[in-house]
């Protein structure tokens, strides 16, 4: 399959919260670490201009 793949960012209606669309050819594959309704961790890496998303420890 594939690790990478061209998502986007949604946003519904008039809230302030934010929702990334992870390609299918990313998410099937067998190495994709998520499970749906998993918590995750979302954190800002400013200095390398990233959002870094990790399961909740």
């Amino acid at each position: 399959m594939s690790k990478q793949g061209k998502g986007k960012i949604v946003k519904l209606s008039s809230a302030r919260t934010r929702f990334v669309s992870i390609p299918a050819d990313v998410a099937g594959d067998d190495r994709f670490p998520f499970e749906t309704g998993e918590e995750v961790t979302v954190r800002i890496e400013e200095g390398k201009h990233r959002v870094v998303v990790e399961k909740v420890e």
